[in-house]
């Protein structure tokens, strides 16, 4: 008589945590889901309403014109010189 209550209360037991683990994956799905959903949703509105702007080209092209001034040229040429005798 005890082993078959032992049995019953492990079964009520093990259904009762297979109905809690299942409640939680169904939950935590649920709200992985709602999350891209939103997410998606969040992406295409900033998509419309605030599209990307380019880079600014005219500071890009201001740094091309002037190239690199003579005075970092000539200390990475003294540099390299100086390496150059220290590890012949």
């Amino acid at each position: 008589m005890q082993l078959r209550e032992n049995a019953l209360m492990v079964s009520d037991l093990l259904l009762e945590s297979a109905t809690l683990m299942l409640i939680g994956m169904v939950s935590v799905f649920t709200f992985l889901l709602l999350l891209v959903l939103l997410m998606t949703v969040m992406s295409g509105l900033l998509r419309r309403f605030a599209p990307v702007q380019g880079p600014d080209n005219s500071r890009k092209s201001e740094t091309a014109s002037n190239g690199v001034s003579p005075a970092v040229v000539a200390a990475i040429s003294a540099a390299v010189h100086q390496y150059r005798q220290q590890h012949k």
